[in-house]
């Protein structure tokens, strides 16, 4: 039958379009990304008005790992089809890839303002939003999903995940218990409702998931959640020597899963040491930018409860775990390279980047959380990998640095899932190398950074919070506020492993919870004994040497 309006030739055209697309579709299900690609080149060639085709070659690059290509089809297929909330969304989710949050911001708020009768359309614009560090403004649309498919799981769990980011965690353990009631071998489901309150030997599900993970879960990356998960769970119930076995089981699933030598970040770290002295990061003609705070550390150190505490200030916003200085001097070094560079390589040219043009891309990528207050606080733990390039770029900034005991360190590290970060965790040696590497480097930073840096011990933290945050906000150039002594109650949104404790008033049950666990971790003693400085593991922490 002959579609009205239409001639044979315009059908047969068209079922000729659907064809290649479908078989382009087809090549990049199977791995062959270039191929796909030249497909959609040569649609586009034929007819470069076909928003589709756009999107097909944008999808070919995205895949193969070319993002900015994958960015630049998208904008084409964005100027044929402005209309198409799918293409909206996938070219932000492509931005948040690339590290350009504010850019992904806009277009989430333009997203927002169409109309979106799919559940998928409304579940992908607040996972955008919670990308884009506002988990309040996705809430909405995770409902939004919920309603028009309510039995797709996928939906519900992203409407937890939000309301544990900002604090709601009884009405997140609600919306994991339906999860999981729909789909009991939901291990994302398990492993996060397992951290959102402190178990007790009346109200656990340690046997649930212990059936789920010997019965209903067969890939690795399901059992390796479930381990962790009963691991959390038995070590609420002080069953120590079980819940390590569960630690070390899930550890171990997770080691295999891929290929890492420690030495190659640890070699990396003293090449930093080397060449980021004080005669190169004293010369500065950075962006002088007040009000920009770095708290890093390793993670599990408490870096998320200083910037908690820091952030219940009236003049401060809490921008979380912000990617942008990283990102920023990645592009910067791969501009001056006209490549992209390996570790030791890079440690070098990044000293090479004008300081303050990283100053100024910086601040242009933070703008939405700078605009907010006064202060900021940019809580990505792995600046310290930057700390000497932050003070070249920005100047006026300050740093604060977490340190904690080695062990209980290194112990609340491996007891910890951690998502594409941090692979020198699973394995005890490997996370005793790596401290002692980021020990030195923290030392070096303080005979560098002089007065820039201040190095706060957890445990001066949690044994006198009112001291402790005195001295922080000092540090930052702020006056007192009480608020920062009930930093519990302040209602911003958490992204980080530390979401759910920053919720509770302060504790001091942390410090040597290792003690626990002594024996089990004998392999960790011995190598952290092994790598020792001189004189133990100490610092000045009043900010210098």
């Amino acid at each position: 039958m002959q579609i009205v309006g239409s001639t044979p030739e315009a059908a047969m055209k068209q079922k000729s379009v659907l064809s290649e697309l479908q078989l382009a579709q087809s090549l990049i299900s199977l791995g062959k990304f270039d191929e796909a690609a030249s497909i959609a080149a040569a649609m586009i060639t034929s007819d470069p008005s076909d928003a589709r085709s756009w999107h097909l070659l944008s999808g070919a690059h995205a895949k193969a790992g070319r993002l900015q290509d994958a960015i630049d089809s998208l904008q084409r297929a964005l100027i044929l089809s402005p209309a198409d909330p799918g293409l909206h969304l996938q070219y932000g989710q492509h931005l948040i890839s690339m590290g350009q949050v504010r850019e992904a911001l806009d277009v989430a708020a333009q997203v927002a303002t169409m109309p979106l009768q799919r559940a998928d359309w409304n579940d992908a614009l607040g996972t955008l939003f919670t990308y884009c560090d506002e988990p309040i403004r996705a809430i909405s649309f995770f409902e939004r999903a919920i309603n028009l498919a309510p039995h797709d799981g996928r939906y519900r769990y992203n409407l937890a995940t939000a309301q544990r980011m900002i604090g709601d965690l009884a009405a997140a353990e609600a919306t994991l218990d339906r999860v999981i009631a729909d789909r009991p071998s939901h291990a994302y489901a398990h492993y996060t409702r397992a951290d959102l309150r402190t178990q007790t030997g009346a109200d656990n599900h340690i046997n649930e998931m212990l059936g789920v993970l010997e019965t209903r879960v067969e890939n690795v990356s399901d059992k390796i959640l479930m381990c962790f998960a009963i691991a959390k769970e038995l070590d609420d119930l002080a069953d120590y020597k079980s819940a390590f076995q569960y630690f070390k089981r899930g550890s171990d699933l997770k080691r295999r899963t891929f290929t890492y030598n420690t030495k190659d970040d640890t070699a990396t770290i003293d090449r930093i040491i080397q060449l980021h002295d004080r005669s190169s990061v004293g010369k500065s003609s950075g962006l002088e930018s007040p009000g920009i705070i770095f708290v890093m550390g390793l993670p599990r150190t408490g870096t998320t409860l200083v910037e908690q505490i820091i952030s219940s200030h009236a003049s401060v916003y809490g921008a979380g775990e912000l990617q942008a200085f990283p990102v920023e001097t990645i592009k910067a070094v791969k501009r001056l390279a006209g490549r992209s560079v390996a570790k030791q390589e890079f440690v070098d040219l990044a000293l090479r980047v004008d300081a303050a043009e990283l100053g100024r891309s910086y601040v242009d990528a933070v703008r939405p959380q700078a605009a907010r207050a006064p202060f900021f606080v940019d809580k990505q733990p792995m600046n310290y990998l930057y700390a000497g390039l932050i003070r070249r770029a920005l100047p006026n900034s300050r740093m604060i640095a977490v340190a904690r005991d080695p062990i209980d360190a290194c112990f609340a590290m491996y007891r910890t899932l951690f998502t594409g970060a941090y692979p020198f965790s699973y394995e005890l040696s490997e996370l005793a190398e790596y401290y002692a590497a980021w020990y030195r480097l923290t030392r070096h930073w303080q005979s560098v950074l002089g007065e820039s840096l201040l190095v706060l011990k957890y445990e001066d933290l949690v044994t006198d919070l009112e001291s402790a945050s005195r001295r922080l906000l000092a540090h930052c150039g702020l006056r007192w506020d009480e608020a920062c002594l009930a930093f519990e109650k302040h209602a911003r949104a958490v992204t980080s492993a530390s979401a759910v404790q920053v919720r509770r008033p302060l504790y001091s049950s942390s410090v040597g919870r290792w003690r626990n666990y002594r024996e089990d971790l004998t392999p960790l003693l011995d190598s952290l004994k092994q790598l020792e400085p001189p004189g133990g593991w100490l610092f000045d922490c009043q900010g210098g040497l």
